[in-house]
């Protein structure tokens, strides 16, 4: 039941973002409705490493036990050649010496335990048609009538279009897949270990996740920014010829793959009137910069802050806060990309020599400023905790 004199909140989209948002503003008091244009929630996507900021947030909202129970139990990253022989391997405990308090999961999971902690009606296969400041005509033709909007759908936002046009979209020259499948052998012999591919512009990872089960991602180059039409023919066409476990992964790609250009957004304002954007859809940062949902955790935590502490200026204050940890994590991202899809032999021998000394404290430390940007401290400077 909505709650009597309380203001109402417009959420759109359901990933981790706008669920956040949900989650921080119901308990300061908003009556809230979230609606999500896919059909039904979303489960499983790619194997993040969620920590930093996000991970604090996620603490205070008492979530922390619960996405323990959800970690990927991966004892290492293991580059392999196109046989499967190790070529190089960075450790768990060396890669969490670099990512204090990491969490290892799907980003479907992370969505699923903060989902499950949401109390606000939660409307799928609905999304916004129009925005009149306040008021909001949905695609099924409903009306409603909103204090605040919140724009959480994503890297291609419908109310970021509505309210700023269809441009600032950054492609990076990569699309990306991913997507689950149960395979008891293969994941027997993948084991709990995050096993990679690589030759230059391809990438192939996998990894057991439980019960049997096996994720995988798949990240190429393309010139192109153009989705194809049939992206499990796109994905035979360009990993076909690869070997190790691409003829198994190619054989199962199921109909409800996850599949995308790998994009930055670059938004020079995040609101306008009672609407205000939070996630990717005003500062994707990118598959290559990792941290998006450690940044859509901390963007909703700030966003709902602002908020209480007064309306009038509160979405200028909530860019400010972000906006400088976004910029630096995107450029961050941008020269990830040499260490994530590296465009020549030389430097994939280059970053497996890394995985192979990586035991050593220095290295570390090298590895530490090169895969990590520097955003500790300037997000999390509650008033009060």
């Amino acid at each position: 039941m909505p709650k009597s004199n309380a203001q109402r909140a417009l959420v759109v989209g359901a990933g981790i973002a706008g669920l956040a948002t949900a989650w921080w503003l119901e308990r300061a008091g908003w009556d809230v409705l979230v609606v999500e244009k896919a059909p039904a929630f979303r489960a499983g996507g790619y194997m993040i490493d969620f920590f930093g900021p996000g991970h604090e947030v996620a603490r205070r909202m008492g979530l922390l036990p619960a996405l323990e129970a959800r970690r990927a139990p991966i004892s290492s990253v293991t580059s392999v050649d196109s046989r499967g022989r190790r070529r190089a391997e960075i450790s768990t405990e060396a890669y969490e010496a670099v990512a204090d308090g990491v969490i290892s999961l799907l980003r479907g999971d992370l969505a699923d335990v903060v989902r499950d902690d949401v109390r606000s009606p939660i409307r799928c296969g609905v999304t916004v048609s129009v925005i009149d400041d306040g008021r909001v005509t949905f695609s099924d033709g409903s009306v409603g009538d909103f204090d605040l909007v919140v724009g959480a759908d994503g890297v291609h936002s419908r109310v970021r279009e509505l309210l700023f046009g269809p441009s600032f979209v950054r492609y990076l020259g990569h699309h990306v897949a991913a997507f689950s499948f149960r395979d008891p052998s293969l994941s027997a012999r993948i084991g709990y270990r995050y096993q990679m591919l690589t030759v230059p512009h391809r990438m192939i990872g996998c990894y057991a996740v439980r019960d049997g089960a096996m994720a995988a991602l798949l990240l190429y180059r393309s010139s192109s920014q153009a989705l194809p039409a049939d992206p499990a023919a796109a994905l035979r066409e360009r990993f076909g010829d690869l070997g190790w476990v691409a003829p198994s992964l190619l054989s199962v790609v199921p109909d409800d793959i996850y599949y995308d250009e790998v994009s930055q957004v670059d938004l020079p304002v995040w609101h306008r009137g009672k609407v205000v954007l939070v996630g990717d859809a005003c500062g994707a940062v990118s598959l290559f910069a990792g941290h998006g949902a450690s940044l859509a955790m901390t963007g909703a935590f700030v966003l709902a802050e602002e908020l209480a502490a007064g309306t009038d200026g509160a979405f200028e204050r909530y860019q400010a806060r972000m906006k400088l940890v976004v910029s630096r994590t995107q450029d961050f991202g941008r020269k990830f990309i040499g260490w994530m899809a590296p465009s020549s032999r030389l430097r994939i021998s280059l970053r497996d020599m890394a995985f192979r000394l990586s035991g050593r404290p220095v290295v570390r430390n090298l590895i530490r400023g090169s895969v990590m940007p520097d955003v500790d401290g300037v997000l999390l400077r509650q008033r009060a905790s």
